[in-house]
C-alpha cells in the first residue's frame, strides 16, 4: 500500500486503540479493585501492567510514530504535535523505544509470576516487600539498555538527513521534514562502486535489542512450559485454585499470543491468535534490513499492531478469569433487564391511559 493509505489506516487504529485501551483498562481496573482479591499480590502486578498500557497508549497518541524500512534501513519518524528542538524530538524517540521494551520485560515478570506461584510457592516472597522493590530495578536496566542503545547508536548524519528527506519526499510527501523526529537504524551502506559498507556500531545496538528480546522470549517460554507441567502433575489443591491457575495461564499464553500449543487445557481453542502483536513485527522490523528487504511504507503494519495491543491485552484476562468475565456479564444483563424494566413500565403506562 502506499504511504498515504498506511498513514490514515495507522491515525485509524490510533484513535481506536487509544480508546479501547483506556475504556478496558479501566473496567479491568474496577474489576482488580472489587474482584481480585483471591489473586494476592498478583493483583498489583495486573495494576501495574494496566496502568502502563494507558500511559503506552497515551505517548503513542503524542508522537504518532511511523515506521519505515528502506535501503538496508529502518525509520522510526515521529510526527510532531507541536514545535520542540530536534535534540528533544530525539530524546522523545528513544521515550517511546523503552516503553516498546517495556512490554516485553514486564509480560516476562507475569510468567516468572505464574511460574514461582505453581512451581516454586516458597519464592513467591520475592514478590512481597522489600524484595518486589528489586522487579522494578531489574527491568529498568532492560528497558534503559534498549533506550540508551536507540539514543546513543544510532546519531543523525549527513547521509541519515539526506536519506529521511528522500523517504519524506517520495513515501509521505505531505509531512514536511522539519515536523518530524526520528532514529534510524542504518545496517550497512553501498558507495559509488557497489561495496558494503557495515555501520558495527549500528549492528552492536541491534544485537542489544535482540539480546532483551530473545531473553525474554526464553524466560516466558521456560516459565509457561514448567507451569504447564506442574499444572498437570499436582493434584494437592482446591478445584477453584487449580481453576484459577488454569485461567491465568491461558491469559497468559494469549497475552503473548505463543504460536505453538503449549498445553492440553486449551484445547477448546481451536487455533491461538498468531504472534502478531509483539514478537514477530519486532522481528521483522529489526531482521527485514539486514536481509536487504525493502518494506517501504508497508512497515507500518507494526505501528497498526502497536496501537492496538494495548486495547487487545486487558480484555484476554477479562475474558479468560471466570470471575471477571461473569461479573462483567452480570453487569451488563443487569443494565439490559433494567432498561427492559423501564421500557415495559412506560409501555404499561402509556396502555393505561385512555386515548
Amino acid at each position: 500500500m502506499s504511504g498515504e493509505m498506511w498513514i490514515a489506516l495507522v491515525d485509524s487504529a490510533d484513535t481506536v486503540g487509544i480508546t479501547m485501551t483506556f475504556f478496558v483498562n479501566i473496567i479491568l481496573l474496577g474489576l482488580l479493585r472489587t474482584r481480585g482479591k483471591h489473586l494476592g499480590t498478583y493483583k498489583y502486578l495486573m495494576a501495574f501492567f494496566s496502568v502502563f498500557s494507558m500511559f503506552y497508549a497515551i505517548i503513542e497518541f503524542i508522537l504518532r510514530p511511523i515506521m519505515h524500512i528502506e535501503n538496508a534501513t529502518f525509520f522510526l519518524i515521529s510526527r510532531k504535535r507541536f514545535d520542540y528542538s530536534t535534540q528533544l524530538g530525539k530524546i522523545n524517540s528513544a521515550f517511546y523505544c523503552a516503553c516498546f521494551a517495556t512490554s516485553f520485560v514486564v509480560s516476562g515478570v507475569h510468567f516468572v509470576y505464574r511460574y514461582f506461584a505453581s512451581c516454586k510457592p516458597c519464592r513467591l516472597r520475592f514478590f512481597s516487600m522489600p524484595y518486589i522493590l528489586l522487579w522494578p530495578l531489574g527491568c529498568s536496566i532492560s528497558v534503559t539498555m534498549w533506550a540508551s542503545v536507540s539514543y546513543f547508536l544510532y546519531p543523525d548524519t549527513d547521509y541519515t538527513e539526506e536519506a529521511v528527506t528522500n523517504v519524506l519526499k517520495i513515501h509521505y510527501n505531505w509531512i514536511r521534514k522539519e515536523n518530524v523526529s526520528y532514529i534510524a537504524y542504518v545496517y550497512y551502506q553501498y558507495d559509488q562502486y557497489g561495496v558494503r559498507y557495515v555501520y558495527l556500531k549500528n549492528l552492536l545496538g541491534c544485537f542489544v535489542h535482540y539480546y532483551v528480546m530473545t531473553m525474554t522470549f526464553v524466560v516466558m517460554f521456560y516459565c509457561g512450559y514448567s507451569t504447564w507441567k506442574t499444572m498437570r502433575k499436582y493434584k494437592g489443591i482446591s478445584d477453584r485454585t487449580r481453576q484459577l491457575q488454569k485461567q491465568l495461564f491461558k491469559a497468559l499464553v494469549l497475552q503473548v499470543l505463543e504460536l505453538i500449543m503449549l498445553l492440553r487445557e486449551l484445547s477448546e481453542f481451536q487455533t491461538l491468535v498468531p504472534s502478531i502483536f509483539m514478537y514477530i513485527p519486532t522481528g521483522v522490523m529489526f531482521i527485514a534490513p539486514f536481509f536487504d528487504v525493502d518494506l517501504n511504507a508497508n512497515a507500518n503494519f507494526i505501528v497498526f499492531c502497536s496501537f492496538l495491543y494495548p486495547g487487545l491485552d486487558p480484555m484476554i484476562l477479562i475474558l479468560i478469569i471466570r470471575d471477571f468475565r461473569d461479573t462483567l456479564w452480570k453487569f451488563v444483563r443487569g443494565k439490559q433487564n433494567h432498561v427492559d424494566e423501564s421500557r415495559s413500565i412506560t409501555r404499561n403506562f402509556s396502555q393505561a391511559i385512555p386515548s
